[in-house]
């Protein structure tokens, strides 16, 4: 088998969590005394930096962003864990994979909510290794969170593979030198996909099995 470690995406890849995401999105142009959140933008930045989605999504000033991603951040805490499900297939799935590949976690979530997410959803053990937004100096599309999993699990880029359903996971893998699979039921669309050429392209989370082990 050509792979020896597979480093997955978490929102959009792992999870369904575009409810939870948007719905903390609401809450906090409540706060602000917004009337609505720009969707289409905000769902199309799932995967960049919170403050990123946070300014796309609300449209607000510079200096009001860091004010809103703690606000964020609690509304999230009080809906993500009632609103998120693992995608059909991802548990037993990664209980496939882990017998015979190493499994990372490469997200723009904080390195506690990710970790608290993973608990929640009975995953957590399955992963090797786990990289959140404070690990690195350069989030998504930047190669840092892959470059650091193949630091720490000294494992060459040839011999690993990304695993996302946005542009900017596929980008961080090709930037880091690994294969990339590019799943169609998240977060973008399978024609902005296949504009970046990924390695593979899947419908299902299950057909990551039949890939790594060809």
């Amino acid at each position: 088998m050509k792979y020896k470690l597979l480093v997955f995406d978490f929102d959009g890849t792992l999870a369904d969590s575009e409810a939870s995401i948007m719905e903390s999105l609401r809450l906090v142009a409540k706060d602000f005394g917004l009337s609505e959140v720009d969707k289409e933008n905000a769902r199309r930045s799932i995967g960049l930096s919170l403050q990123h989605t946070i300014e796309v999504g609300l449209g607000l000033e510079p200096w009001q962003v860091p004010e809103a991603v703690e606000l964020y951040r609690k509304h999230y805490n009080e809906v993500a864990f009632e609103s998120t499900r693992l995608f059909p297939g991802v548990k037993e799935t990664l209980n496939l994979l882990r017998l015979d590949f190493l499994l990372a976690v490469a997200s723009s979530k904080s390195k506690h909510g990710l970790v608290a997410m993973l608990r929640h959803l009975g995953i957590f053990e399955r992963f090797s290794f786990i990289a959140g937004a404070q690990d690195v100096q350069q989030g998504k599309p930047a190669p840092d969170m892959v470059l650091l999993a193949l630091e720490a699990l000294d494992i060459p880029a040839g011999e690993s593979l990304v695993i996302g359903d946005t542009v900017y996971d596929i980008e961080m893998g090709q930037r880091a030198g690994t294969d990339t699979c590019a799943v169609t039921y998240g977060n973008n669309s399978a024609e902005d996909l296949i504009g970046l050429n990924p390695t593979f392209l899947i419908d299902t989370f299950e057909s990551v099995v039949a890939l790594v082990r060809a």
